[in-house]
């Protein structure tokens, strides 16, 4: 398991030539279920503002070191990117920075980021505060019941499980 922090700057590379296409700028989750859709990275020189997508089906494999494709034809622009992959990226739709409230009413704290399951392709936890010099807390991400415009709702802490919220494992 590893955050989405760990994620970030991970080179991605074609197996088939051993050429390094990009490393990841960003990390794309789908708000509604957390799946993880994807990765954007800059393409080019040090100070490139060219995005480029690889979306989660085209990739091989997510290892310690690397992100492995098979072939540069997977590397594509935003605008050919699915539909789901450009929502998840449009608005403010992204996890971190979202306020958590508890279905009771309670603030838990802002996100800060998250942790994939790397085999699963999901969202495992997000990380619930943690400043430059404090260390987050980790909320299941089973908890979550749902991901509004403006807050993420999660049960409060003993609530009976009920049904499975959006994020859980299937």
């Amino acid at each position: 398991m590893r955050t989405g922090k760990d994620l970030a700057g991970l080179a991605i590379i074609d197996v088939r030539d051993g050429k390094k296409l990009g490393a990841v700028d960003e990390v794309v989750i789908s708000p509604d279920d957390g799946r993880l859709l994807g990765f954007v990275m800059k393409r080019g020189g040090l100070f490139s503002s060219e995005e480029a997508i690889v979306e989660m089906e085209d990739v091989r494999s997510i290892g310690p070191d690397a992100i492995t494709v098979e072939g540069d034809e997977v590397v594509h622009t935003p605008e050919a990117s699915a539909e789901a992959f450009r929502d998840a990226r449009g608005g403010d739709r992204s996890l971190v920075g979202r306020k958590v409230v508890t279905q009771g009413g309670s603030v838990a704290g802002q996100v800060s980021d998250f942790v994939v399951n790397e085999e699963q392709r999901r969202v495992t936890a997000l990380i619930v505060g943690g400043g430059l010099l404090e260390q987050g807390n980790a909320l299941q991400a089973d908890r979550i019941v749902s991901v509004g415009p403006d807050v993420i709702i999660v049960r409060d802490d003993g609530a009976a499980d009920g049904d499975a919220g959006p994020f859980a494992a299937t």
